[in-house]
């Protein structure tokens, strides 16, 4: 009931702003399921109500559109360009849950998915924020967190034994907690991947993907079609070893490349992670690497060896943001969760 009731909140507020929603309690948060859709949606199972010629509410249970579930109560939204956005309104706890489950696997140790549950609870925060003038908080893919809705009561049971609590900066700001798969042995500040020392949280040594054999691997590809996908003229005499582990800048010909930008341009199953070893032949490009992910922040393959081993998720939390502060946040973060939900002890 208080869900709807301030679901109809939400859609006063939405109709008496031209472009954005005010910025509210993120006890229930809006994401952005779906975006730049060239035709109205055909929700399955969904009761649509036109609210303008702008706007439409689609609710309704197990609802499904283009093979994805959607929560109970969306909103359709036409954009100036005539595309179409989804934009799903849910309860914070069931969000961070259907997080947890797309992010991590399911079945691994609950003291591991408490850890990821902080992790998304602090990153989603931070992003609320940075995004208060917009009709919605968070996107559902990788842009942001990748989210579905999940039936996993473990999940749940992650989010609510770590209820409100947060990575924060010294400063006492929420802190945008970066995660990944595999860091390969050391992560990285999160400014030399995306520029901003504001996000920096530490750095931390991690031996279990560093002594893993399986997440090595290497990227070949010939040399005229590695600078055509570069859109750069093939310099003909140029060949280059480069060698630095974890470098996320790399010199290529007269240019400077991000990691992340090669990533995207190759692939980021691909070219997994930061290399080890650059180099371009007479007539291919040969990269190596350790590990999967851009390597800031939490590494999910390093919290399972230790959880493993009897750590704690606050332990892991401490090992791999060792500049943050591991605090409860005293904003309400959830209209519904379980009475009977543990008990969140931030100790050792």
């Amino acid at each position: 009931m208080r869900i709807m009731l301030y679901f109809i909140f939400i859609l006063i507020v939405i109709l008496s702003t031209e472009d954005s929603f005010a910025q509210s309690n993120p006890a229930l948060v809006r994401i952005r399921m779906f975006k730049e859709l060239s035709q109205f949606p055909q929700i399955s199972n969904s009761q649509i109500k036109k609210i303008n010629e702008k706007m439409w509410t689609a609710n309704g249970n197990n609802l499904i559109f283009s093979g994805k579930k959607l929560p109970q109560n969306n909103f359709i939204i036409k954009k100036d360009s005539g595309a179409y956005d989804v934009i799903a309104v849910l309860d914070f706890n069931e969000y961070l849950a259907g997080v947890v489950a797309k992010e991590m696997p399911i079945g691994w140790p609950l003291e591991a998915l408490k850890a990821q549950a902080v992790v998304a609870r602090s990153y989603a925060l931070a992003r609320i924020k940075e995004r208060n003038n917009k009709n919605f908080h968070l996107e559902s893919d990788q842009q942001d967190q990748v989210f579905l809705i999940t039936d996993s009561q473990k999940t749940r049971q992650a989010v609510y034994a770590t209820e409100n609590t947060v990575l924060k900066m010294p400063s006492g700001q929420i802190l945008k907690a970066f995660y990944h798969s595999d860091c390969g042995g050391e992560t990285v500040n999160a400014s030399e991947v995306w520029g901003d020392k504001a996000i920096d949280s530490g750095t931390a040594k991690d031996p279990w993907c560093e002594q893993k054999k399986s997440n090595q691997w290497n990227f070949e590809i010939a040399k005229n079609e590695f600078f055509n996908r570069l859109e750069m003229q093939d310099p003909m005499q140029t060949q280059t070893s480069f060698f630095s582990s974890k470098a996320q800048i790399i010199p290529v010909a007269n240019q400077i490349f991000s990691v992340q930008k090669l990533r995207e341009v190759f692939g980021f199953f691909k070219i997994r992670s930061a290399f080890d070893s650059f180099e371009i032949s007479e007539d291919k490009v040969k990269i190596t690497g350790q590990g999967f992910g851009h390597g800031a922040g939490l590494c999910q393959w390093g919290t399972l060896a230790q959880v493993k081993q009897g750590r704690s998720y606050i332990r892991v939390l401490e090992h791999y943001y060792p500049k943050a502060k591991i605090e409860r946040n005293s904003l309400l973060l959830s209209l519904n969760f379980p009475s009977e939900a543990l008990q969140n002890t931030v100790s050792n």
